[in-house]
């Protein structure tokens, strides 16, 4: 196996896990939009959803993640089909990126965990994918730099 067939799982697990941080982040916005009910079996859902950490600067945090899942699964299918063209600072840019929704996951949880003291399975699942991306960009990055 060669080091850039690894990376090339990799940027499909990092795709996957984007693609399902995008339908979460799409269910929680589509609810903050309609005033809905958070399908919630486990957590708070709707205290996390309803408090003011829920938007930045009027903004749906949700809609912040949407746009931040879709543009880690562009840059994971585009090094994946690039193979061995891809450029060379698409690894790093999506690198940056992870580190960034990792730490806002981060700080989001946080929130849940020390100011609401609620937690929501939506959010929860979005800090996941987030981590699992991280860490996926990680190896990939160890692979390609080797």
């Amino acid at each position: 196996m060669k080091i850039f067939d690894g990376a090339r799982r990799l940027q499909i697990w990092g795709a996957v896990l984007a693609a399902i941080g995008i339908v979460d982040a799409a269910y929680l916005w589509y609810v903050k939009l309609t005033h809905g009910v958070i399908l919630c079996g486990v957590g708070e859902c709707e205290t996390v959803n309803a408090s003011p950490y829920a938007s930045l600067l009027g903004i749906p945090v949700a809609a912040l993640g949407l746009v931040g899942y879709a543009a880690l699964c562009i840059g994971a299918v585009w090094a994946w089909r690039a193979q061995d063209h891809a450029p060379a600072w698409l690894t790093t840019v999506r690198f940056v990126m992870a580190c960034g929704g990792l730490f806002f996951a981060a700080y989001l949880t946080g929130i849940e965990a020390f100011v609401l003291h609620a937690y929501c399975i939506w959010c929860l699942l979005q800090a996941t994918a987030m981590l699992g991306i991280f860490l996926l960009l990680w190896l990939e990055r160890k692979l390609v730099n080797a």
